[in-house]
């Protein structure tokens, strides 16, 4: 019986419940790191090297978070001392192909900022303008994100160089249905929680402290769910695509 997409959201919060008490103070580890920073600044501007740590800082607990997602998956262990020593191991290749995989995004970038300016010129209306670049801009950088969405996801299971995980990525994306259609139900999750978010900002009657805790606690609490979801989707998919390939083999071997 094949897998849907109502399955893996299903089978996700199976697993986070699973797991929850671990995932969620990573993930509150994870959101603190850029508060924290910001208060150690007095609210002024945060230095470059402020920013750099803050961001490592935050990419370490990432990256912890989906060792231990991955590592429960596979051995059952939820223990975030083992998950920590496997982190110091798989962190800098994670580290290596997020950055490979931003880098890409900004290379693609370039070409259609220029499309996108020389097709905005002749508009007088500068919003007209500035909509047709950003559309311009939108179309290959969501093509590419969308195709390459799992190559941190390659690193951190069979440990594939960045650029080997881009083309791994895009060659399980490419034309898979179950993929996409599971990507669209998990649009509809975020749709229901930046919704909640938004709320949250127009209760103005609870202040603005409350309204900073209401808005922490929904993002602590969710991020992981978004995690296990593309953890879940990945390896299913890779799984599906393993069994038709062997499939195919023991089909030709046969002729």
């Amino acid at each position: 019986m094949s897998v849907t997409a109502t399955d893996i959201l299903k089978q996700s919060f199976t697993f986070y419940g699973r797991i929850f008490n671990k995932a969620f103070w990573l993930s509150v580890a994870s959101s603190l790191s850029p508060l924290l920073m910001l208060m150690a600044s007095g609210g002024g501007q945060v230095s470059v090297l402020g920013m750099l740590v803050t961001m490592v800082v935050s990419m370490f607990f990432s990256a912890y978070m989906m060792v231990l997602i991955h590592q429960f998956s596979q051995d059952q262990n939820d223990s975030l001392a083992d998950a920590f020593r496997l982190t110091l191991q798989k962190f800098f290749p994670i580290a290596g192909t997020s950055i490979v995989f931003g880098l890409g995004a900004a290379v693609i970038s370039i070409p259609a900022v220029i499309v996108g300016s020389l097709l905005a010129a002749g508009i007088s209306n500068e919003q007209l303008q500035a909509t047709l670049v950003a559309i311009v801009i939108a179309i290959p950088i969501s093509f590419y994100l969308y195709r390459c969405f799992f190559s941190v996801y390659f690193t951190l299971v069979e440990g594939t160089t960045p650029f080997d995980a881009l083309k791994a990525s895009n060659q399980l994306i490419k034309k898979n249905k179950f993929i996409f259609r599971s990507f669209m139900l998990l649009s509809l999750v975020m749709l229901a929680y930046i919704l909640a978010i938004v709320l949250v900002s127009l209760m103005v009657a609870v202040g603005s402290m409350a309204q900073g805790i209401l808005e922490f606690a929904i993002n602590v609490v969710v991020m992981p769910y978004f995690t296990i979801f593309i953890y879940r989707l990945f390896v299913v998919s890779k799984a599906q695509m393993e069994a038709e390939k062997q499939s195919h083999d023991s089909n030709i071997d046969e002729d």
